[in-house]
């Protein structure tokens, strides 16, 4: 029994929801076509300053006048080196009716970084935030670019707290030419009449970056199709029926330059009617103060994110009967991790576990969940109505029976286009089958249950092979020394195995519960027993390395990258 012949995950859609036909619009006209009927609703928060629809529609439209008289035409790529900001947002969307693309960059990275972005697409335009101003005025030096709009998070703040930011933020003096802030930028731009486009739905409106934690950075094209994808599976889950439009809110943590982050957590919310709670900063160590003061019904956060909400004291006896749709993505989650977090939010009154979905940028961020009760521990949930998902045979490409562990692909209308200017990459991940279908090659390992859940086993670029061949898998190893109650995180790596000519070990980092009282040499031999117990000789980790934190990227995800180069340093010299 194939999962295409069959698609089990089917019967959990309601009949009418299966037969919605998204229309062919631009992220512009699909926002308008879905919001006509609410346009006095609140829209957007932004510490607590209110845009209903009609608010964010007049800034798009004049945003998208300011850009097309600065000079942006169809076709230009602008680079937007912004977090989440409601300007950030008109940019965006104000772009897209001008034909434009809006390249997503973060902030955070360095002078050489942002000006190998502005080169790849050769952006004559830039918008900033500005505490990146100094890295971008020396960033466009060699290039391009012709005006640079430097944009302060505190635009949109409210009174007093725009004024304080001010005062620690003075706007930029003496700019070299061509750089505007944005409020002279947007007034100058208010009265200019343009004429925006309209049917280039199937054209790229952003380009969002892989989070290059296992290789280099690639810069992937979606279009106006792909995103309006992403928040149409959304309304055919049956989740929507518990949505109350106008008075939901959504909590968006996730960064605009990640497909998560603009695709589900922006476009989402705005064309169903939800308000978007949006920050230009997330602190993890703040997420209980966000929490309990918006009591948001829809979160999409990592699981680094949910275990320090759960772990964090301001959250004891808090009632979280309103958390609607706690979601996690964007990271693996332990069994282990999955039953604490879910019993920690059914015990303070939640209505649902803790709801997983996968996805990747290749695929505009999600492509399953779990829908309230929809939901198996250990799983990912559920594809998405319009999407085929199956496991194929990494050697003969062939599709595997359900059940059968393989490599997880995916067909559906949120496949990205490619990858900029790389086509030979695109070709290696996004390939076309016997079947006549394009598939989206994830390099993710796992199965499908009988009813359609999808269960992740393993990363085929993090596999770990041995010096004999053997193929050990992170997450057994990770999901073994979960059971310790001593530990918070573990993450395991391949290293060197010291002496061989090629091959690698695992190494296990393991951070511990601050309540722990134990002994660290106690703790380790209480993993290492576990392994034994648990897992065959071959996939024993050699190293075991106690941290104080677990690094993340930027994006929340574990930073695999840094803890192999960790590992390496630590290697024993021959």
């Amino acid at each position: 029994m194939k999962a295409t012949e069959t698609r089990p995950w089917l019967k959990n859609y309601l009949p009418e929801d299966l037969e919605m036909v998204m229309p062919e619009l631009s992220i512009m006209d699909y926002l308008i076509w879905r919001g006509r009927p609410r346009m006095n609703i609140p829209a957007i928060n932004y510490y607590d300053r209110i845009f209903d629809l009609t608010e964010v529609f007049y800034n798009i439209f004049k945003t998208a006048n300011a850009y097309a008289k600065l000079g942006v035409k169809r076709g230009d790529i602008v680079l937007v080196c912004a977090p989440t900001t409601p300007e950030t947002i008109f940019t965006f969307y104000g772009l897209s009716l001008l034909g434009a693309v809006s390249n997503m960059v973060d902030p955070r990275y360095n002078t050489e970084g942002i000006r190998e972005f502005i080169q790849e697409v050769d952006s004559r335009f830039v918008m900033t935030i500005d505490v990146a101003y100094e890295k971008v005025v020396e960033a466009i030096k060699g290039t391009n670019v012709e005006k640079v709009v430097v944009l302060s998070p505190s635009e949109s703040l409210p009174m007093p707290l725009k004024q304080l930011y001010k005062l620690k933020n003075p706007l930029k003096k003496n700019m070299p030419a061509g750089f505007v802030h944005w409020g002279d930028f947007f007034k100058d731009g208010k009265d200019y009449k343009t004429k925006y486009v309209h049917g280039h739905q199937e054209e790229c409106c952003i380009i969002v970056h892989t989070g290059g934690t296992t290789g280099k950075s690639k810069s992937v094209m979606l279009s106006h199709n792909n995103l309006n994808s992403v928040s149409f599976q959304y309304s055919k889950c049956q989740m929507k029926h518990t949505r109350i439009v106008g008075k939901d809110k959504f909590l968006d943590i996730m960064p605009p330059f990640v497909a998560y982050g603009m695709g589900y957590g922006v476009h989402i919310p705005l064309a169903s009617g939800i308000t978007c709670v949006i920050v230009p900063q997330f602190d993890p160590n703040n997420f209980a103060k966000l929490v309990k003061h918006h009591k948001p019904q829809d979160i999409a956060g990592t699981p680094s994110h949910f275990l320090v909400l759960m772990n964090d004291k301001r959250m004891e006896g808090v009632n979280l009967s309103f958390f609607t749709n706690a979601s996690c993505g964007g990271d693996g989650m332990s069994v282990k991790n999955e039953e604490i977090v879910s019993k920690w939010l059914l015990d303070h009154g939640a209505p649902y576990p803790i709801t997983k979905g996968y996805g990747m940028t290749e695929l505009a961020a999600v492509a399953t969940a779990c829908m309230g009760n929809i939901n198996r521990l250990g799983s990912v949930g559920i594809p998405h109505a319009d999407y085929l998902i199956a496991t194929f045979d990494p050697d003969t490409g062939e599709e595997l029976e359900m059940g059968e562990e393989g490599e997880v692909c995916v067909h559906g209308p949120t496949m990205m286009m490619g990858y900029y200017n790389n086509p030979e990459e695109t070709a290696h991940v996004k390939r076309l089958h016997a079947d006549g279908r394009y598939w989206i090659h994830t390099g993710d390992l796992g199965y499908m249950d009988e009813d359609g859940f999808l269960y992740i086993k393993g990363r085929l670029k993090r596999m770990i092979i041995r010096t004999d061949g053997f193929k050990v898998f992170p997450t057994a190893i990770e999901d073994a020394i979960s059971i310790c109650d001593d530990i918070s995180m573990v993450t395991v790596v391949g290293t060197a195995n010291v002496g061989a000519v090629q091959g690698q070990v695992p190494h296990v980092f393991y951070t511990v519960k601050d309540d722990s009282e134990r002994a660290e040499a106690d703790i380790e031999a209480e993993l290492r027993s576990l392994c034994k117990q648990k897992l065959p000789e071959y996939m024993q980790p050699v190293y075991y390395t106690k941290l104080d934190a677990m690094p993340f990227t930027s994006i929340g995800k574990v930073d695999f990258r840094s803890l192999e180069a960790k590992s390496a340093e630590m290697l024993p010299v021959c």
